[in-house]
């Protein structure tokens, strides 16, 4: 059970309200929304993330990128804090990864700052946060991933919803498979999908280095006071 694209401007903007967790709880909605570039919002869309509360914006893509698909102004506050993920930032082909869950296993491990200020910032805004990069799929999935833990869900649901991504991208990706192949990559899909296998290994990785995502959170430098603030904030009571 995965929640379905929102808006009709986006290809992979989800709720990560909804979910199941145990005690009769469920993560809360209205509060995190996780999205692929909102260049092509619609008015619809606009109006929906009205109703739905928005109050932040926090874009994970790199300058490069921001400048070449400005998010649209949403009347919110917009933070940047790029994570580089070496597909979508912009580098050669002989620098791309044979696969992404090395990616995200690095991202834990070596932006450990900026993964910090993006969850103090999350704990310190109320409302619906929505968060972002390019195809909502890799730093919005191992963000999405720490957020999902920290709330207490199954693995099974995290690795379900991070899946969900290849699914609602697959038919906008013809171009890049075909531009990833001209530059030499033999399995675009290793790239440009979200095999199980790749969330799978980074929960591996944030269990054997970490524990989980609280105290991987810990860790990094984010305070008690305020995991706590995030944590009560991922769940409610299902009515």
């Amino acid at each position: 059970m995965e929640n379905k694209p929102i808006l009709q401007g986006t290809h992979n903007t989800r709720e990560l309200g909804g979910y199941p967790l145990k005690e009769g709880r469920q993560t809360k909605e209205n509060r995190f929304l996780r999205s692929d570039s909102l260049c092509g919002i619609t008015l619809e869309d606009r109006q929906l993330l009205k109703r739905k509360g928005l109050s932040l914006v926090i874009d994970l893509r790199s300058q490069y990128e921001q400048e070449q698909a400005p998010d649209p102004k949403l009347g919110v506050p917009h933070l940047s804090f790029p994570l580089l993920d070496q597909v979508n930032s912009g580098m050669s082909s002989a620098g791309f990864p044979s696969n992404m869950g090395d990616v995200y296993i690095g991202l834990l491990d070596h932006s450990q700052d900026t993964i910090r200020r993006i969850f103090e910032a999350m704990a310190e805004t109320e409302g619906c946060i929505l968060f972002h990069c390019s195809a909502g799929k890799d730093r919005t999935g191992v963000t999405a991933m720490l957020l999902l833990d920290l709330a207490g869900a199954e693995e099974a649901l995290i690795i379900e919803d991070y899946a969900a991504s290849a699914f609602n991208l697959y038919p906008h990706l013809q171009d890049q498979m075909e531009m990833l192949q001209k530059m030499g990559v033999k399995d675009p899909d290793a790239l440009l999908g979200s095999p199980k296998s790749n969330m799978i290994r980074t929960l591996e990785h944030l269990r054997k280095m970490y524990g989980t995502a609280e105290k991987y959170l810990r860790k990094i430098g984010v305070s008690d006071a305020k995991i706590e603030v995030l944590k009560a904030s991922l769940q409610e009571r299902v009515e």
